[in-house]
């Protein structure tokens, strides 16, 4: 309560107008701390975001292609084409150890291939390597698969048209030392497609199609090696590498090639194989080996997209 008089009335003013000051100095503080809170709250989100797209873009812990993004792309693969074992993860992308005639850490271990495979009306391998049966039973020319990011195969992702046993074709990720481990065939002399599961040698006229992504720290040109048994053909960035049209067993780096390649930056390799009778298999030799490889093709074209939405976009998403 406020003194009677002038004097209690100036000394009641001074002391409201002090109380005013006090308060009002008090939410101002107030708001500053809430607004320095929020732009660090900010600041934090942001550097969390830069730190996420900086590790995708540079240090690829996806490209490592461990136990858990094995099982990720598994996942990818609907009903009876899921093979778990065929890809965990547990192997190198490249071969660890000596195989047979092979060398060890310069042939390619991963890929993503069709199962089943194009089972063709005739006789396979030569009489129909230049037919160009990805373009036929996908809508998709061989050479612009591994060319532009958008053509590039997904686990999981099914082709437009069965093939001639009537069967859908789909991509799944594989690696040939898993395959051996799985009890599905050998690697070394050409029979890595004649798995178990598919009959064994028992298999004939049909044609395989494989697809990686290789990266090399260092840019430059690279030798690619490849073997097969029947015919094979490889495209390195849309660009033809190595290829060998004839029925023929198989022989350690038959095809020759050379591509440039830029450094840190992923490489699109496809490659097909045919098969006339007995063993199927193919074979890539890289010299110098790459540094890095995955079969994350999803992860790679959206890091890739800068944020925009890649064509198959909607089937990543719909997959993973």
């Amino acid at each position: 309560m406020f003194r009677t008089g002038k004097g209690g009335a100036y000394r009641g003013i001074f002391l409201m107008a002090k109380r005013i000051k006090y308060y009002y100095f008090l939410y101002s503080t107030v708001i500053v701390c809430f607004r320095e809170v929020v732009s660090m709250i900010k600041f934090i989100i942001m550097s969390l975001v830069i730190c996420l797209c900086f590790g995708l873009c540079i240090s690829q812990p996806f490209a490592a292609d461990d136990a858990a993004t094995a099982q990720k792309l598994v996942n990818a693969v609907k009903g009876d084409h899921q093979h778990a074992k065929y890809y965990t993860g547990k192997h190198g992308y490249v071969n660890e150890d000596v195989a047979g005639p092979l060398e060890k850490g310069f042939y390619i271990m991963s890929w993503l291939v069709l199962d089943p495979p194009i089972k063709v009306a005739g006789t396979g391998g030569a009489a129909f390597i230049a037919k160009d049966l990805y373009n036929e039973y996908n809508g998709i020319p061989e050479e612009k698969v591994s060319a532009d990011k958008k053509n590039w195969p997904v686990a999981g992702q099914v082709l437009k048209k069965k093939n001639n046993a009537n069967e859908d074709m789909t991509w799944i990720p594989i690696n040939f030392m898993d395959l051996v481990d799985a009890g599905q065939g050998g690697f070394a002399s050409g029979n890595e497609f004649d798995w178990a599961e598919w009959g064994g040698q028992g298999l004939s006229n049909f044609h395989e199609y494989l697809f990686t992504l290789a990266k090399w720290s260092k840019g430059g040109e690279i030798t690619f090696k490849a073997g097969s048994d029947d015919p094979e053909q490889t495209w390195v960035n849309g660009q033809k590498v190595c290829e060998g049209l004839a029925d023929r067993d198989w022989g350690k780096d038959s095809d020759v090639g050379k591509a440039t390649v830029k450094a840190g930056e992923f490489v699109a390799i496809l490659a097909e194989v045919g098969e006339n009778g007995g063993e199927c298999g193919y074979t890539l030799r890289c010299e110098p080996p790459p540094d890095d490889g995955t079969l994350n093709v999803a992860t790679i074209m959206l890091v890739a997209s800068k944020g925009k939405m890649p064509v198959l976009w909607g089937y990543i998403k719909s997959s993973y």
